[in-house]
Protein backbone atom coordinates (compact mmCIF):
# COMPACT_ATOMS: atom_id res chain seq x y z
CA UNK A 1 0.00 0.00 0.00
CA UNK A 2 1.90 3.31 -1.04
CA UNK A 3 1.52 6.45 1.17
CA UNK A 4 1.84 9.69 0.16
CA UNK A 5 2.32 13.15 2.01
CA UNK A 6 2.09 16.90 0.87
CA UNK A 7 3.02 19.93 1.68
CA UNK A 8 3.64 23.83 0.82
CA UNK A 9 7.11 24.55 -0.29
CA UNK A 10 8.34 26.53 2.77
CA UNK A 11 11.33 28.16 3.03
CA UNK A 12 14.21 26.68 4.75
CA UNK A 13 11.73 23.83 6.39
CA UNK A 14 11.82 23.13 10.50
CA UNK A 15 13.15 19.17 10.90
CA UNK A 16 9.46 17.72 11.14
CA UNK A 17 8.90 18.70 7.02
CA UNK A 18 12.08 16.54 6.72
CA UNK A 19 10.57 13.79 9.14
CA UNK A 20 7.66 13.21 7.09
CA UNK A 21 9.10 13.48 3.72
CA UNK A 22 11.30 10.72 5.08
CA UNK A 23 8.20 8.76 6.49
CA UNK A 24 6.33 8.53 2.68
CA UNK A 25 6.52 6.67 -0.17
CA UNK A 26 6.05 10.00 -2.28
CA UNK A 27 5.93 13.44 -1.08
CA UNK A 28 4.29 15.98 -3.19
CA UNK A 29 5.02 19.87 -3.17
CA UNK A 30 1.58 22.04 -2.64
CA UNK A 31 2.60 24.78 -5.04
CA UNK A 32 -0.67 25.31 -6.52
CA UNK A 33 -2.30 26.73 -3.50
CA UNK A 34 -2.74 29.83 -2.48
CA UNK A 35 -0.03 31.98 -1.35
CA UNK A 36 -0.66 33.10 2.66
CA UNK A 37 1.33 36.09 3.46
CA UNK A 38 3.08 35.75 7.24
CA UNK A 39 3.01 32.10 6.86
CA UNK A 40 6.29 29.83 6.76
CA UNK A 41 6.24 30.40 2.46
CA UNK A 42 8.79 33.08 2.54
CA UNK A 43 10.42 33.26 5.61
CA UNK A 44 11.44 30.78 8.91
CA UNK A 45 13.25 31.21 11.84
CA UNK A 46 17.31 30.62 12.86
CA UNK A 47 19.17 31.03 15.85
CA UNK A 48 21.73 34.78 16.57
CA UNK A 49 24.12 34.74 19.38
CA UNK A 50 22.46 36.78 21.28
CA UNK A 51 20.25 33.54 21.84
CA UNK A 52 17.04 34.70 19.75
CA UNK A 53 15.12 32.84 16.82
CA UNK A 54 15.39 35.48 13.91
CA UNK A 55 13.60 35.52 10.92
CA UNK A 56 15.06 35.06 7.41
CA UNK A 57 12.63 36.60 4.82
CA UNK A 58 12.52 36.83 0.76
CA UNK A 59 10.69 39.54 -0.06
CA UNK A 60 8.30 38.90 -2.54
CA UNK A 61 5.69 41.01 -5.44
CA UNK A 62 2.98 41.08 -3.20
CA UNK A 63 1.07 44.11 -5.09
CA UNK A 64 -2.26 43.19 -6.40
CA UNK A 65 -1.43 39.79 -6.17
CA UNK A 66 -3.50 38.64 -3.50
CA UNK A 67 -5.02 35.48 -4.05
CA UNK A 68 -1.58 34.54 -6.57
CA UNK A 69 -0.76 30.56 -5.90
CA UNK A 70 2.66 29.67 -4.68
CA UNK A 71 4.10 28.59 -7.91
CA UNK A 72 3.65 32.51 -9.49
CA UNK A 73 5.13 34.05 -6.44
CA UNK A 74 7.56 35.80 -7.81
CA UNK A 75 10.65 37.37 -5.89
CA UNK A 76 11.63 40.87 -5.64
CA UNK A 77 15.10 40.51 -6.28
CA UNK A 78 15.79 44.64 -5.91
CA UNK A 79 16.62 43.48 -1.47
CA UNK A 80 19.65 41.91 -2.22
CA UNK A 81 18.17 38.90 0.36
CA UNK A 82 20.33 35.89 -0.90
CA UNK A 83 23.52 37.90 0.18
CA UNK A 84 21.69 39.19 3.56
CA UNK A 85 20.67 35.35 3.95
CA UNK A 86 24.42 33.89 2.80
CA UNK A 87 26.05 36.45 5.28
CA UNK A 88 23.30 35.83 8.32
CA UNK A 89 23.77 31.73 7.74
CA UNK A 90 27.79 31.81 8.04
CA UNK A 91 27.82 34.64 10.80
CA UNK A 92 25.24 33.14 12.97
CA UNK A 93 26.48 29.56 12.53
CA UNK A 94 30.65 29.07 11.10
CA UNK A 95 31.50 28.55 14.51
CA UNK A 96 28.58 25.22 14.75
CA UNK A 97 30.43 22.16 14.82
CA UNK A 98 29.06 20.55 11.44
CA UNK A 99 29.01 24.46 9.42
CA UNK A 100 31.55 23.54 6.26
CA UNK A 101 29.36 19.88 6.19
CA UNK A 102 26.48 21.58 4.57
CA UNK A 103 27.08 25.23 4.26
CA UNK A 104 28.97 24.78 0.46
CA UNK A 105 25.10 23.70 -0.20
CA UNK A 106 23.25 26.16 1.04
CA UNK A 107 26.10 29.07 -0.29
CA UNK A 108 25.38 27.02 -3.78
CA UNK A 109 21.81 27.81 -3.90
CA UNK A 110 22.15 31.14 -2.92
CA UNK A 111 25.11 32.11 -5.68
CA UNK A 112 22.15 31.37 -8.09
CA UNK A 113 19.77 33.49 -9.93
CA UNK A 114 16.32 32.75 -8.86
CA UNK A 115 13.00 34.70 -10.04
CA UNK A 116 10.27 32.64 -8.17
CA UNK A 117 9.73 31.83 -4.66
CA UNK A 118 8.88 27.95 -5.05
CA UNK A 119 11.65 27.34 -7.75
CA UNK A 120 14.19 28.23 -4.77
CA UNK A 121 12.41 26.42 -1.87
CA UNK A 122 11.57 23.45 -3.70
CA UNK A 123 15.60 23.58 -4.70
CA UNK A 124 16.17 23.83 -1.49
CA UNK A 125 13.90 21.08 -0.56
CA UNK A 126 15.58 18.29 -2.68
CA UNK A 127 18.92 19.35 -1.82
CA UNK A 128 18.53 18.89 1.54
CA UNK A 129 17.11 16.02 1.36
CA UNK A 130 19.69 14.42 -0.85
CA UNK A 131 22.46 16.01 1.73
CA UNK A 132 20.72 13.80 4.28
CA UNK A 133 20.36 10.90 1.89
CA UNK A 134 16.26 10.97 2.04
CA UNK A 135 15.19 8.40 -0.70
CA UNK A 136 11.89 9.79 -0.97
CA UNK A 137 10.84 11.12 -4.66
CA UNK A 138 10.13 14.95 -4.49
CA UNK A 139 7.04 15.87 -7.05
CA UNK A 140 5.21 18.87 -7.72
CA UNK A 141 1.49 19.38 -7.63
CA UNK A 142 1.66 21.54 -10.51
CA UNK A 143 3.31 19.37 -13.09
CA UNK A 144 0.65 16.86 -11.83
CA UNK A 145 -2.30 18.93 -12.59
CA UNK A 146 -3.14 18.73 -9.13
CA UNK A 147 -5.25 21.48 -7.82
CA UNK A 148 -8.22 22.29 -5.07
CA UNK A 149 -7.61 22.84 -1.39
CA UNK A 150 -8.35 21.58 1.81
CA UNK A 151 -9.61 17.60 1.56
CA UNK A 152 -10.42 17.41 -2.10
CA UNK A 153 -6.84 18.14 -3.02
CA UNK A 154 -5.91 15.20 -0.59
CA UNK A 155 -7.87 13.15 -2.55
CA UNK A 156 -7.07 14.22 -5.40
CA UNK A 157 -2.94 13.92 -4.66
CA UNK A 158 -3.78 9.94 -3.40
CA UNK A 159 -5.49 9.69 -7.14
CA UNK A 160 -3.06 11.41 -9.21
CA UNK A 161 -0.25 9.21 -7.06
CA UNK A 162 -1.70 6.11 -7.39
CA UNK A 163 -1.24 6.50 -3.34
CA UNK A 164 -4.00 4.58 -0.68
CA UNK A 165 -2.81 5.82 2.41
CA UNK A 166 -2.21 10.38 3.13
CA UNK A 167 0.26 11.34 6.28
CA UNK A 168 -1.06 13.74 7.44
CA UNK A 169 0.57 16.93 9.70
CA UNK A 170 -0.68 17.00 13.44
CA UNK A 171 -2.51 20.17 12.47
CA UNK A 172 -4.83 17.73 9.95
CA UNK A 173 -6.65 17.00 13.35
CA UNK A 174 -8.27 20.41 12.96
CA UNK A 175 -9.45 20.50 9.29
CA UNK A 176 -9.37 17.23 7.71
CA UNK A 177 -13.01 15.56 6.90
CA UNK A 178 -11.96 12.11 7.72
CA UNK A 179 -15.23 11.02 6.70
CA UNK A 180 -15.04 12.19 3.10
CA UNK A 181 -11.31 10.96 2.55
CA UNK A 182 -12.42 7.21 3.53
CA UNK A 183 -15.11 7.92 1.63
CA UNK A 184 -12.67 8.25 -1.46
CA UNK A 185 -10.89 5.16 -0.06
CA UNK A 186 -8.20 7.05 1.25
CA UNK A 187 -6.87 5.58 4.73
CA UNK A 188 -5.42 8.51 6.59
CA UNK A 189 -1.96 8.58 9.49
CA UNK A 190 -1.05 11.34 11.71
CA UNK A 191 2.48 12.34 11.74
CA UNK A 192 3.46 13.52 15.19
CA UNK A 193 6.73 15.99 15.54
CA UNK A 194 8.08 16.88 18.93
CA UNK A 195 11.41 18.50 18.55
CA UNK A 196 14.21 16.33 20.23
CA UNK A 197 16.46 18.75 22.15
CA UNK A 198 19.76 18.63 20.64
CA UNK A 199 23.20 20.51 20.69
CA UNK A 200 22.64 23.95 20.06
CA UNK A 201 24.67 27.43 20.06
CA UNK A 202 23.77 30.21 21.73
CA UNK A 203 22.57 29.26 25.20
CA UNK A 204 19.11 28.39 25.64
CA UNK A 205 17.81 25.65 23.19
CA UNK A 206 14.96 26.83 20.99
CA UNK A 207 13.20 23.97 19.37
CA UNK A 208 11.43 24.07 15.60
CA UNK A 209 14.17 26.29 13.85
CA UNK A 210 14.82 25.70 10.67
CA UNK A 211 16.46 22.72 9.62
CA UNK A 212 19.95 24.51 8.89
CA UNK A 213 20.41 24.82 12.80
CA UNK A 214 19.91 21.37 13.37
CA UNK A 215 22.14 20.31 10.28
CA UNK A 216 24.72 23.03 11.50
CA UNK A 217 24.89 21.87 15.18
CA UNK A 218 24.38 18.31 14.63
CA UNK A 219 25.57 16.87 10.97
CA UNK A 220 23.83 14.67 8.75
CA UNK A 221 23.37 11.37 10.77
CA UNK A 222 22.55 12.41 13.72
CA UNK A 223 20.15 15.23 12.27
CA UNK A 224 18.92 11.61 10.58
CA UNK A 225 18.42 9.94 13.89
CA UNK A 226 16.53 13.14 15.54
CA UNK A 227 14.21 12.88 12.83
CA UNK A 228 13.56 9.30 13.76
CA UNK A 229 13.48 9.94 17.42
CA UNK A 230 11.15 12.91 17.10
CA UNK A 231 8.20 11.61 14.79
CA UNK A 232 5.97 9.54 15.84
CA UNK A 233 3.03 7.82 13.00
CA UNK A 234 -0.53 7.45 14.23
CA UNK A 235 -4.00 6.53 13.29
CA UNK A 236 -6.54 9.42 14.31
CA UNK A 237 -7.48 7.93 17.57
CA UNK A 238 -3.74 7.26 18.82
CA UNK A 239 -2.92 10.69 17.80
CA UNK A 240 -6.08 12.27 19.41
CA UNK A 241 -5.15 9.92 22.71
CA UNK A 242 -1.41 11.35 22.33
CA UNK A 243 -2.28 14.56 22.38
CA UNK A 244 -4.68 13.99 25.40
CA UNK A 245 -7.93 15.01 23.20
CA UNK A 246 -11.50 13.79 22.55
CA UNK A 247 -12.39 12.15 19.21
Amino acid sequence: MKSVAGHQPNLYPYGGFFAKLASADEFVIADSVQYVKKEFHNRNRIKFPDGTAKWLSIPVKNSGRYKQLIKDVEIDGRSGWRRDHRRSIELNYRKAAHFDEFFPTVAGLLDSEWKMLAEFNVAFIRATAAFLGIGTPVTLASEKGIEGDACPLIAEICRKTGSSTYLHGIHGLDYVDFAFLEEKGVASLIQIFECPIYPQLHGEFIPNLSILDMIFNCGRERTLGLLREGSKILSRDEALKHLGRQG
